[in-house]
């Protein structure tokens, strides 16, 4: 019964391990992707307890940001008044950007999206907003977030929406779920909620 136990862990350890991995590629066909990670993401925002310090010290020790702790802190305080304002989900926004950009604030993609949420030029465009710009860490959440926003009032449930940000809305109202729930990235995201989250409640416990 133990070394089935700790064959069991061992296999939810490697999972995971694969499901945070380093082979994120936003245009990976479905017949790759992992078996989606069951979890209740919530959209909407929740008013908790925040320790932006901890949290700040824990994504420049992970991440190795060009961002300095204080500055980090200062872009959560922040981020939590922008997602109350937009009715987002703060850690959703925190897992977007964690698997975006690994909060590189010069974080550029092959397609040119740039910033911690890796914001493309038409995205930039319909709110208004120059694409240079987008390397402000302040002004590309606001857009990361008002976008995403958006999304998750377009569509009925967090997946399709995180799916319409990574690939366009267009092609999230085409695919079908077997899609949506074990596309990448969406797994990728879940991932990284579930870990802020439980880091969240253990703190709050």
């Amino acid at each position: 019964m133990k070394k089935f136990i700790i064959l069991s862990l061992t296999s939810l350890i490697i999972g995971i391990s694969f499901y945070s991995g380093t082979m994120f590629n936003s245009n990976t066909d479905i017949e790759t992707q992992p078996k989606q990670i069951k979890y209740n993401m919530i959209g909407y925002y929740m008013d908790e307890e925040r320790d932006y310090n901890s949290e700040a010290r824990e994504i420049q020790s992970i991440y190795r940001t060009n961002m300095s702790t204080s500055k980090i802190k200062h872009l959560l305080i922040y981020i939590d008044g922008i997602a109350k304002e937009y009715d987002v989900n703060y850690n959703l926004i925190k897992a977007v950007i964690t698997t975006e950009s690994s909060w590189n604030v010069k974080a550029r993609s092959r397609v040119n999206a740039l910033g911690l949420m890796q914001v493309m030029k038409a995205c930039a465009k319909d709110f208004k907003t120059p694409h240079s710009e987008m390397y402000d860490p302040y002004i590309n959440v606001t857009v990361g977030t008002m976008y995403l926003s958006k999304l998750l009032k377009q569509f009925p449930d967090v997946e399709t929406a995180l799916v319409a940000y990574n690939e366009g809305p267009r092609h999230a109202k085409k695919y079908k779920d077997e899609y949506i729930y074990n596309s990448n990235y969406v797994t990728k995201v879940t991932t990284h909620l579930i870990n802020l989250e439980s880091v969240e409640i253990a703190e709050n416990s």
